[in-house]
């Protein structure tokens, strides 16, 4: 088995590049050669990662759909503590080549695992049991900005999402976060990193989204918190109508961008 040298791979605390090729050992010895490739996606990949406060994202991909026993299997191998995480849990995601080279809007995974010693266990083998919209735009970063760490770059098996699935993906994760995260920075960050790419059309951290939106908003405080509160220097609670007012406003400005982008051109 041959493990890649990707310099941002280097650059990652010691203890989360020890525990990425861990992961791609046990992956190996299982699959064989049914493993292509392993990427770290996320904040990891992105520029943000904060030890021991961030999860750690990573992303296989396998060459057939498998069997259940072959993904409980896979699980039971990789769930902490079996595979012991030294951040906050790690996001697993395993998908068959044909669900990443060919672009669908489906989730489409074969193992989506949530493990850690600060994260609730969580695993689903069914995509129909979970939101569209994370693994679209997961797959979509990792196209872009994941990290290999076995197989080749990750452009070359993550096929090309379309742009219209992707702002539609945002929408669909603007409205779970207004339902579902109640602490909310999570929900601005997001936002932000999301808006970003409505505006621009490539992905950047959620630290970096931040300070760009800063730039475009009239009063940047609450983005400022939501990012204190993300590296644990702060212990404030979010206004919550603000939050909601706000993550209203990057919803119509993400429909504004997708309305514009259906016009026919000229």
């Amino acid at each position: 088995m041959s493990i890649n040298s990707d310099t941002r791979l280097q650059n990652l605390p010691p203890e989360i590049q020890t525990y990425s090729l861990q992961m791609v050992q046990l992956l190996h010895n299982y699959l064989q050669g049914n493993l292509l490739g392993v990427y770290i996606v996320g904040s990891a990949a992105l520029g943000g990662f904060i030890a021991g406060r961030s999860d750690i994202d990573i992303q296989g991909v396998c060459a057939r759909q498998l069997s259940q026993g072959e993904k409980e299997q896979i699980t039971s191998l990789l769930a902490h503590p079996s595979l012991p995480c030294p951040t906050r849990g790690c996001e697993f995601v395993l998908y068959s080549r044909e669900k990443v080279t060919i672009p669908s809007p489906a989730a489409g995974f074969e193992v989506n695992l949530n493990s850690g010693p600060q994260m609730h266990f969580h695993v689903t083998y069914d995509p129909k049991d979970e939101s569209f919209h994370w693994f679209l735009l997961d797959r979509s970063i990792a196209r872009e900005h994941g990290i290999s760490i076995f197989g080749p770059d990750a452009h070359e098996l993550f096929g090309v999402i379309p742009r219209a699935w992707l702002l539609n993906a945002l929408l669909t994760s603007l409205r779970w976060h207004t339902d579902h995260d109640e602490a909310g920075y999570s929900s601005i960050l997001n936002a932000c990193r999301g808006w970003r790419f409505a505006e621009e059309n490539h992905w950047s951290s959620k630290v970096d989204a931040i300070e760009w939106a800063k730039a475009r908003v009239a009063d940047g405080e609450l983005l400022t918190q939501a990012l204190a509160l993300r590296a644990g220097t702060c212990d404030k609670t979010l206004d919550q109508k603000k939050v909601k007012q706000f993550l209203n406003r990057i919803r119509e400005r993400i429909e504004q961008v997708q309305q514009v982008d259906t016009l026919p051109h000229t």
